[in-house]
């Protein structure tokens, strides 16, 4: 006959129960949750601890219920965080091409989850060893779950603190949480548009005062350099005056030089030709005389006298002169 006794594979079975029953009720407990059973126990009946199961209503297992919620989902997270921190280990031992590879064959994850994995864990793994290290629940880590620990992921490190403070992240859906993130992005480009366009006006305020600066010290200068030209024209056209009656005076030296030679030319002509008529005119008187003489020796005498008091007369008054 089959023996009526347990195998070593249903003695193993049962071993497990027992020890997911005990992990649980551990867990309810720490949560402050009395765990109970329904097949078991009744309302306000005592368990094997002596403990007084209280009454259970339908607020009561709400309560538990979200609890047992939130228990999960900072599991979730916890468990995530480890998985990115073994992913981030492991991504610098393998060559250039063989991640995906690896991550596809031995663990079945995409490169997308993984880097979103690893992105967690570099957001909230210190956090999460800060947790363990002190036993406290750190501020920093809030009850958040996977979805929404991805999407707080969008808001910057450093506002990232005082954004979950803000807000009341357990009681938000996802589409109001990605929403609030859209926001603070929105604001926050929004803000920095209005700074770079308060930088971009400083800078024009700073550039026209250089530029005005620049117009002043050029209009100095340029003023400078109309005195300095005004002056120079000044004194070119004193030059100029100078040069000029210099160039009139000698103008007229030498228009006057020119008339004098010209009158003296003219003179000289006038000389020149009196002088030889005075001499054809006394060498025709000298003839005649000489003619005279032969003929009218008297008369010649009379003329003689007269052209040498005339000859006399003459030379006395140009001497006199």
């Amino acid at each position: 006959m089959p023996s009526t006794r347990p195998g070593r594979a249903c003695t193993q079975n049962l071993t497990r129960v027992r020890f997911c029953v005990q992990a649980e009720e551990t867990a309810l407990t720490h949560a402050g949750i009395i765990p109970y059973y329904v097949d078991k126990e009744e309302k306000g009946s005592v368990n094997n601890m002596g403990d007084i199961i209280p009454e259970r209503t339908p607020l009561l297992i709400a309560a538990e219920i979200n609890i047992i919620k939130q228990q999960t989902e900072k599991m979730v997270l916890n468990n995530f965080i480890e998985i990115g921190r073994r992913l981030t280990e492991a991504k610098v031992l393998f060559k250039y091409g063989e991640w995906g590879k690896w991550l596809k064959e031995s663990v079945g994850f995409s490169q997308n989850r993984a880097e979103k994995l690893m992105r967690l864990y570099e957001a909230y793994g210190s956090q999460q060893l800060a947790l363990r290290g002190t036993g406290m629940q750190a501020q920093e880590l809030p009850n958040l779950s996977y979805t929404h620990a991805l999407i707080i992921l969008g808001v910057p490190e450093e506002d990232r603190a005082q954004f979950i403070s803000d807000i009341d992240i357990e009681s938000m859906t996802t589409r109001e949480l990605q929403q609030a993130v859209d926001d603070l992005k929105q604001s926050q480009q929004e803000k920095a548009g209005l700074q770079k366009a308060l930088n971009d006006e400083k800078e024009k305020n700073t550039q026209l005062a250089k530029e005005c600066d620049n117009l002043k010290k050029e209009t100095n200068d340029l003023w400078k350099s109309k005195q300095e030209l005004q002056q120079d024209v000044e004194k070119k056209a004193m030059e100029n005056k100078k040069l000029t009656e210099n160039s009139n005076f000698k103008s007229y030296q030498r228009v006057s030089n020119e008339l004098a030679a010209a009158q003296i030319k003219l003179l000289t002509s006038k000389v020149a030709f009196r002088y030889e008529t005075l001499g054809k005119a006394f060498k025709e008187l000298t003839f005649e005389m000489d003619l005279l003489a032969k003929i009218d020796p008297q008369v010649y005498g009379e003329y003689k006298k007269m052209v040498n008091d005339f000859l006399i007369k003459a030379m006395q008054e140009r001497m006199g002169n």
